[in-house]
């Protein structure tokens, strides 16, 4: 696969993703996900709804965002549009956040379950939080989703760490070795 060559990107003579790795990406995605959770029963309730200079401004934040985007983008690729995320509000406790992000990981996991090559390949339509209309490639915005959880997990590590909790590692090829892949 060439970046370089944009219109290449998506034949519909090749598979551009195959279904084995989307779901394997996502039991990744669950699995850094709980290590996440795991990290988080150890800090007080202070530590993850105190304001940061961060991103959504604290732990708290950047986990409802997180749960959030799962959430809006798996409605999306259901065929609805949701007009915002999930918000903050839901998100009151370690305990309560934890079973929200819980269960639309569970969700996304039969999502993808039921998936087939031709679900990948295909395009779905869409509309953002501004009613904004978009048509993408059912692959390229599961990877999407994925990388943006990663990129927000790993802020929560940086604000646990400036806090004096140790989080748990995350990272791809510690799941593969634990998973014995």
């Amino acid at each position: 696969r060439s970046l370089a060559a944009p219109n290449a990107l998506h034949s519909t003579t090749e598979e551009v993703v195959n279904l084995l790795e989307i779901k394997r990406l996502y039991d990744y995605n669950s699995w850094a996900n709980e290590r996440v959770l795991e990290s988080l029963q150890l800090i007080r309730q202070e530590v993850f709804t105190s304001h940061k200079q961060a991103s959504h401004g604290s732990i708290r934040g950047i986990l409802a965002h997180i749960a959030g985007a799962e959430w809006i983008w798996l409605e999306r690729w259901k065929g609805s549009s949701p007009a915002a995320l999930l918000p903050e509000s839901e998100f009151e406790t370690v305990e309560i956040a934890a079973q929200r992000l819980r269960k639309i990981d569970r969700d996304l996991q039969e999502f993808t379950s039921r998936l087939t090559q031709e679900d990948l390949d295909g395009r779905r339509g869409y509309k953002t939080t501004e009613g904004k209309a978009y048509s993408n490639v059912l692959s390229d915005m599961l990877l999407h989703l994925a990388n943006h959880s990663s990129y927000y997990r790993g802020q929560i590590a940086t604000l646990l760490r400036q806090s004096g909790a140790v989080p748990q590692s995350t990272d791809f090829i510690l799941f593969v070795r634990l998973k014995g892949q």
